[in-house]
């Protein structure tokens, strides 16, 4: 259970709502799979979108309490928008508490990664990292005899971690594909998808890997 000690810190108006909101988000939250420390390896993927950028502002610390009990449901999740700088996203491992690790990227520089980082949070008594961890980079296309083209990379380099859990030991990729509509021109985004597909799954094959 994420820690909540730091709630008397606000207002007292705030800290009311706050209070009222956690119970009811608990209560919807149930349809979630109960955790278990044997019989369950609950995972999840959540892009929580500029956590926490300049663009739109910091959020309310109470909103960092909502995304620490929904986070608090699973045994490991992968976060995507993570932002460089990386005040809210202490302060939610802080309301997580000391059993809760993570595993982030350094940022994404330039235009098109928009300073963003990707992240494994996972609660270390149920989940171990085993070690293995790297950002995913394409490999050149070989045109034969030697002769290799560079290919473009992804705009926000995926991150690929190993953990453990229990007798299963299993490999994660989280990825935030190039944004965008689908028109006109979904082909820049396709390709992304397609390029890492491809990837992945020669890494399954991969006995070594």
């Amino acid at each position: 259970m994420p820690s909540y000690k730091d709630l008397d810190k606000l207002i007292s108006e705030e800290k009311e709502r706050a209070i009222t909101r956690l119970l009811e988000l608990r209560k919807s939250l149930d349809d979630i799979p109960k955790r278990t420390q044997k019989e369950t390896l609950l995972l999840a993927t959540w892009n929580i979108r500029e956590f926490d950028s300049s663009k739109y502002g910091p959020r309310m610390k109470e909103a960092i309490y909502y995304i620490a009990e929904i986070i608090a449901r699973f045994d490991l999740v992968a976060l995507q928008e993570v932002n460089a700088n990386l005040d809210a996203f202490q302060d939610l491992m802080d309301i997580l508490g000391d059993n809760w690790q993570y595993i982030i990227t350094d940022a994404n520089e330039g235009t098109p990664g928009f300073d963003e980082r990707l992240a494994f949070v996972y609660d270390r008594r149920k989940v171990r990292h085993r070690g293995l961890a790297g950002e995913l980079v394409l490999p050149p296309i070989e045109l034969g005899k030697g002769v290799y083209k560079p290919v473009l990379q992804l705009y926000r380099t995926p991150l690929i971690c190993g953990f453990t859990a229990g007798w299963c030991d299993f490999m994660l990729a989280t990825v935030h594909i190039q944004w965008g509509a689908t028109e006109p021109d979904p082909k820049p985004r396709i390709e992304e998808i397609r390029n890492v597909a491809e990837f992945l799954k020669n890494r399954t094959e991969d006995e070594t890997a």
